[in-house]
């Protein structure tokens, strides 16, 4: 007879007595929680087409979680060749950016980016 109060009633826990305020809370909670995640992929998608790059390394953490962890990020950006446009009496040049990522589990992942040509001096 413990769980009785002193007035022959008894005793409801506080959680028990709480629960209905805690589910209207959880709701409410968890449409916070999907705005957040809609909000994240909506900019990392404006991200992507704006800055290629930048959506690359969001990319590679993301896969690092499962891999264990990033070992090395090397990044090197030269141009690649000089070529002559149809229409067009100057070179342009095409500058590559290559990304080569090495994860804790002993993968690679390779990404190359090619910007448009630009005019250039190739001599």
């Amino acid at each position: 007879m413990a769980a009785q109060s002193s007035a022959g009633q008894p005793s409801r826990s506080p959680a028990a007595q709480q629960a209905p305020a805690s589910k209207r809370r959880g709701l409410s909670g968890c449409f916070l929680w999907l705005f957040v995640i809609t909000m994240l992929a909506i900019s990392l998608i404006g991200l992507g087409f704006l800055q290629p790059v930048k959506l690359a390394i969001a990319q590679e953490f993301i896969i690092g979680v499962t891999r264990g962890g990033i070992r090395e990020t090397i990044e090197a950006t030269s141009v690649d060749s000089c070529i002559r446009v149809a229409g067009r009496d100057q070179l342009q040049s095409i500058t590559r950016t290559r990304r080569v990522t090495t994860y804790n589990n002993g993968s690679v992942l390779e990404l190359v980016f090619s910007d448009p040509p630009l005019p250039a001096d190739c001599r």
